[in-house]
């Protein structure tokens, strides 16, 4: 399965496709746990509401192989910084090494494009080298800004930017 494979359907989820998104969060929180900064227990705790607000506020998308969906990632501008912000990558543990990490970032860096955003930015947990590695293949670089993951999650995490300013499609 590679990046051009035809079996892979990447597709943007609607604010009415709260449990799908739902489904594949809990899934990825169950796998990874320390690559959000969510809980199981808060993503489980969330109304159906909820939910549909977050997608509302976001652009997600889910890729599938045969109708199973094996991975996400989310994207949204942020009012108080200039661009557009990847958020919630993962892959299913099978689904990992056959390109669907690349093509779910390609599809955030497309929206953001297609938005006229001129950056985007994320952050990785310190230490997540696999997730470093398919960042650099796209452009992003180390910006220097670190942090943690979250308020009450200490690990820390360094930024990531990929200038946008005349990317080709």
């Amino acid at each position: 399965m590679g990046i051009g494979d035809p079996r892979v359907h990447v597709r943007l989820l609607s604010r009415e496709e709260w449990a799908t998104f739902r489904s594949i969060r809990l899934r990825a929180l169950v796998d990874a746990p320390q690559a959000f900064g969510a809980t199981l227990e808060e993503a489980r705790s969330r109304s159906d509401q909820v939910w549909s607000d977050l997608l509302a506020q976001r652009v997600q998308f889910v890729a599938s192989v045969g109708g199973i969906d094996v991975g996400t990632v989310g994207g949204h501008a942020d009012p108080e910084r200039p661009g557009a912000h990847l958020i919630s990558m993962w892959v299913a543990e099978k689904s990992r090494g056959t390109g669907i990490s690349d093509r779910l970032v390609r599809s955030v860096v497309d929206w953001a494009v297609d938005a006229g955003h001129r950056k985007v930015w994320l952050e990785v947990a310190e230490g997540n080298t696999a997730a470093e590695r398919l960042y650099l293949r796209h452009g992003f670089v180390r910006t220097g800004v670190r942090g943690t993951v979250a308020p009450d999650d200490p690990r820390p995490e360094f930024e990531m930017l990929l200038n946008l300013r005349g990317a080709a499609r």
